[in-house]
């Protein structure tokens, strides 16, 4: 953002900011909301977890850092989600994936022994497609 328009911004914020919290009505929240209206899936939720739960062992390995499998936390968290996505998005997975298969997945990446590579969706049966999706 230009630094013109952050001033304009913050100067059109900062009475709405100072503003007593009386004077405030507090925010609405529609309950018909949902993820599916904001456009993710449980696909794309099941992905993110997935792929979170797997960098995060990464991690816990000492596999991410300069000279290792990933050089950064956004590195394998780009790689392993575009494996994953691929393998369970919502192009391979229309119907989603199950949830307890999700559960089963995350529970087999935090057994999963350092040493092993997580990075390729083939190598936890439990995260396979045919897991996850039924087939």
């Amino acid at each position: 953002m230009a630094p013109r328009r952050l001033i304009a911004v913050t100067a059109a914020l900062t009475p709405l900011a100072c503003a007593p919290s009386a004077s405030r009505a507090p925010p609405t929240v529609s309950p018909s909301l949902t993820g599916a209206e904001l456009g993710s899936s449980a696909g794309d939720e099941a992905v993110m977890r997935i792929t979170t739960a797997r960098c995060e062992r990464e991690l816990a390995c000492n596999k991410i850092g300069v000279g290792r499998a990933y050089e950064d936390q956004p590195t394998c968290l780009e790689s392993v989600g575009a494996l994953m996505d691929e393998a369970v998005g919502s192009s391979a997975c229309p119907a989603g994936p199950d949830d307890v298969a999700v559960a089963a997945c995350l529970l087999e990446i935090q057994r999963t022994p350092c040493g092993g590579e997580l990075e390729r969706a083939t190598n936890l049966p439990a995260c396979s497609r045919s897991a996850l999706c039924g087939g």
